[in-house]
């Protein structure tokens, strides 16, 4: 009974993927889109957008109208690019080749003028689980997006991208077609994206060391990294974590809690073996702005207990329709064997996939000890900004995990997104930011 209840949910979940896919359904809409605008390092011709200046600032009663406008700019944006240019900024793309043959598209943002930095100390910032680069330029005003805060305080800003995001559908020779191209997890994401990127940075801007802000699981393979490569501790001269999952806590209901302890067999079982969130595109059209943002929020409390009260619906509405991009499923069970093992470890290629008489017999952890991340060996100073309020984040944990420098800064009632989104982000989050990295400079 059980094995035909596990089939009709696999079907129920991946016959809608088929039917998208195969009709072809995401690249109508794809290309029911505009044109998307090039990046300011492909042309010097961008949609300029309206923004406020010494000379012409907008009267009171105008101030409305241009913050709807901005809003609409960014909600309607195709990518990066519309949304630098939204914010009055520029942006430039470069690819990044891993060692493992995928190709990652990065950003580079760069102030209203589009002067290429020249000796300004670089800071690289690194998205989250199923995000990508635009998530730290969403912010309903400049003054809520960390990277424009950053350049206009003379830093060399870049974002980076994971393989398999929105940025990042290449490889040299496989298709994101391929189940091979999607066979990755946090290992591939601490060997190759992150320390491959750092060196293209570094190479580009002439620098022998950068400061590195992650959010979410974007500190995780920031710490995996410097882990597994004593080398980077030196090209990354300080570390900051916003929201850092390491070994987060659980999920907030029996039916995760269920996935989680089955991972991955379960899991690739009614995701299959590719990509996560292949369809994001297609329900958000589909659903339509209000009842898209209604889902994102329930599925948040279902999921993680977040009641995301501290984020204003503008922020919301500008949010939401870029949070997602996809990654593999892989990477997904990953976190899942981290929260059941409640250690920080290379994903367990046996784990559920080995033997069952290994695990019927009850002697698995004796056969199968899959290596931790050393994080006792990272040298690199870090500052660690969480919320109080956010079930992902065990900070004690963390802490026994690391014996290098550490600043904590705790909040209370912040949530995970909170970190980047809350409406007083700029006082509780950026101001100690700003100070504590001041002193790397």
């Amino acid at each position: 009974m059980v094995e035909i209840l596990l089939n009709l949910l696999a079907l129920m979940v991946q016959f809608p993927m088929l039917i998208i896919h195969y009709l072809g359904i995401e690249e109508y809409l794809a290309n029911a889109q505009e044109t998307f605008n090039n990046p300011d390092n492909i042309t010097t011709k961008f949609r300029k957008f309206s923004s406020s200046t010494a000379s012409d600032k907008p009267v009171k009663g105008e101030l409305d109208d241009e913050k709807d406008s901005l809003e609409q700019k960014i909600v309607n944006a195709n990518d990066i690019v519309d949304i630098v240019h939204a914010h009055g900024f520029k942006v430039h793309e470069h690819v990044v080749q891993t060692k493992d043959g995928y190709l990652l598209s990065i950003h580079r943002i760069l102030s209203p003028s589009g002067r290429i930095p020249n000796n300004e100390k670089v800071v690289y910032m690194h998205h989250g689980l199923l995000t990508n680069s635009e998530l730290f330029v969403l912010g309903e005003t400049k003054e809520k997006c960390l990277p424009f805060i950053l350049v206009e305080q003379g830093y060399d800003v870049w974002l980076g991208n994971n393989r398999g995001n929105k940025y990042s559908r290449k490889h040299l020779i496989l298709s994101s077609k391929d189940e091979k191209f999607w066979n990755y997890s946090l290992d591939e994401f601490a060997m190759f994206d992150i320390p491959n990127t750092i060196d293209y940075v570094l190479k580009v801007t002439n620098k022998k060391s950068l400061s590195y802000i992650g959010f979410s699981q974007g500190s995780a393979q920031c710490l995996a990294a410097l882990s597994l490569n004593h080398e980077l501790n030196q090209k990354i001269n300080v570390f900051i974590g916003l929201s850092p999952a390491m070994i987060p806590k659980g999920l907030n209901n029996p039916i995760c809690s269920f996935l989680i302890s089955s991972a991955p067999n379960l899991l690739y079982r009614i995701f299959g073996k590719r990509a996560l969130l292949p369809s994001v595109v297609f329900w958000q059209k589909l659903m339509g702005p209000n009842l898209y943002q209604t889902v994102v929020d329930k599925s948040l409390v279902f999921l993680f207990n977040w009641s995301s009260g501290n984020i204003e619906t503008s922020q919301k509405k500008i949010g939401y329709p870029h949070m997602f991009s996809p990654s593999s499923v892989k990477s997904v069970a990953h976190w899942f064997q981290i929260i059941d093992n409640k250690r920080f470890q290379m994903f367990d290629e046996g784990g559920s996939s080995g033997s069952n008489l290994v695990y019927f017999s009850g002697t698995s952890k004796k056969t199968n000890r899959v290596a931790p991340f050393p994080t006792q060996t990272i040298s690199t100073s870090c500052l660690l900004i969480y919320g109080k309020s956010d079930m992902l984040i065990d900070i004690d944990k963390t802490l026994d995990n690391l014996s290098c420098e550490i600043e904590v800064i705790g909040i209370d009632g912040y949530e995970h997104m909170d970190t980047l989104w809350a409406s007083n982000v700029e006082k509780k989050v950026f101001e100690p930011l700003l100070h504590f990295l001041s002193r790397f400079r």
